[in-house]
């Protein structure tokens, strides 16, 4: 079985590239299509991403959980893929009739419906997204490898044929041609295992209570996570989604490192599980919070301390609107790095499918309620404080479900967490000090590169013992 610590890794190295390529793209394109373009690009990827969401019915969660556990039989994993298949196309061809119904019935949408039609490539083609039987599988070597050269690929596209704000409609197509890419890359490689998805009708009946109740919490995450940016399409201007998406998905992109764990322990924890091994899922999670912990808070608070310097440098002066959604939107990266432990990692690992719902459910009506009051006075900023206020509600519900409902015991690095905090504290002052020395790129260069040596430095004066689970105890001898 390959090691936590280097599928880690490798999701580590995937989500870094989705932190390190909007870098290079967002400043220009922000430039290039301005708040308008880029505001009407997010709302249509989010309007289609909406109606995919629904066609893949929670497949992506519950492959993963169930390829895990059947890794060992291929005659098994043969017919699960078929299975998920087969329900796949059937919804796939249902969701996209009302998807496109919907862009000749709307007024908002007719004016832009070919962006929307292309858009909604992403959906027509959801049978064949099956990343979750490589992640149930953890074959993280191959997923980022994949991720990395199409990524590549579709920025080179981008820097050569968009050059104008007209070119909203080329930009839209390299994206979906990214997605259609990895889809099709993904079968294939399906097929070459001797695993060729056949449509069958038969014994679906067994997949589909889960499957609902996953799709229901996939759903309601879509609420707070989506609907946000379609919410704000319909109540303001596309200016306002501009601010917002371009906060969210920066904060979002430091979000992706501090969620690479999730990803490779649900697998592991579902193993564990289905062997009674709870022991080993206690160690797992007390080294999840640890590292979750050591590297969400530092990152959060880098991101209040430099929001009003980076914004305008980042994404050009007309995104000043951008830069309170982002300082709100910087508190995700904390709470949901800690809700993808108990609600990603431990109650779906645990098949607690239920429980985590209920959590979700409550949050998202908090969220639509939050919003349909604060978008309409406060565009970007409220919907940006009505997603920091469902996740936190989200976290504290989960949180108390795993503590009373489940055998796992939450164990809470507390000693390690404070250190951490401690560290941070060092964060502020060294931003005052360098903006008397430095201004522009040369600030936000040296403010990140300074305060990352001394974090580590202090971490390791302070003895974190979390700094054993990280590829950086190689580098650094020390007794904790």
């Amino acid at each position: 079985m390959v090691s936590i610590r280097r599928n880690f890794l490798y999701n580590i190295l995937l989500n870094v590239s989705r932190v390190v390529f909007p870098l290079i793209t967002a400043p220009y394109i922000s430039r290039i299509l301005e708040p308008t373009g880029v505001g009407l690009y997010n709302f249509a990827n989010t309007y289609s991403g909406y109606f995919a969401l629904f066609a893949l019915l929670g497949i992506p969660v519950y492959g993963v959980r169930e390829v895990s556990k059947i890794r060992e039989s291929k005659e098994d994993l043969s017919e699960f893929v078929s299975d998920m298949y087969s329900i796949s196309i059937v919804t796939t061809v249902m969701i996209s009739i009302v998807y496109v119904f919907t862009i000749f019935c709307i007024p908002q949408l007719t004016q832009n419906n070919i962006i929307f039609l292309v858009s909604g490539f992403i959906l027509y083609v959801a049978p064949l997204r099956v990343d979750w039987y490589f992640s149930g599988l953890e074959r993280f070597k191959y997923i980022t490898i994949r991720v990395l050269v199409i990524r590549f690929i579709s920025i080179i596209c981008m820097f050569v044929f968009v050059r104008t704000k007209q070119d909203l409609l080329i930009y839209v197509i390299i994206g979906v041609s990214g997605t259609i890419g990895g889809d099709i890359w993904n079968y294939i490689m399906l097929c070459r295992e001797g695993i060729k998805p056949k449509f069958r009708i038969q014994k679906l009946k067994r997949h589909i209570n889960s499957l609902c109740i996953l799709f229901a919490s996939s759903l309601a995450v879509s609420v707070y996570s989506m609907l946000d940016t379609i919410m704000l399409g319909f109540m303001t201007d596309y200016s306002e989604v501009g601010y917002y998406n371009n906060a969210n998905n920066l904060s979002k992109s430091l979000l992706a490192i501090v969620t690479s764990l999730s990803a490779v322990a649900i697998p592991r924890i579902s193993y564990y599980a289905s062997n009674s091994n709870y022991k080993e899922i206690d160690i797992l999670l007390q080294k999840s919070f640890s590292i979750v912990s050591f590297l969400s808070i530092p990152m959060m608070i880098g991101v209040i301390c430099v929001a009003s310097q980076f914004v305008p440098l980042f994404f050009g002066p007309n995104f000043e609107g951008s830069i309170i959604p982002l300082i709100i939107m910087s508190g995700v990266i904390c709470v949901i790095g800690f809700n993808n432990i108990t609600g990603g990692q431990i109650l779906i690992g645990l098949g607690c499918d239920k429980l985590f719902l209920k959590g979700i459910l409550t949050g998202s009506v908090c969220n639509v309620i939050l919003n349909i009051f604060m978008i309409r006075h406060l565009g970007a900023i409220g919907a940006s404080i009505s997603s920091l206020t469902a996740e936190i509600i989200i976290f504290i519900i989960s949180f108390l479900y795993v503590k009373y409902r489940t055998p796992v015991r939450l164990i809470i690095p507390k000693k390690d967490i404070c250190k951490t905090i401690i560290s941070c504290g060092v964060f502020y002052p060294l931003i005052l000090g360098l903006s008397k020395l430095f201004s522009g790129w040369l600030l936000i260069i040296s403010y990140v590169a300074i305060g990352f040596c001394v974090y580590i430095l202090l971490q390791i004066l302070m003895k974190n013992s979390t700094l054993r689970l990280l590829p950086v105890n190689r580098f650094i001898k020390m007794n904790i």
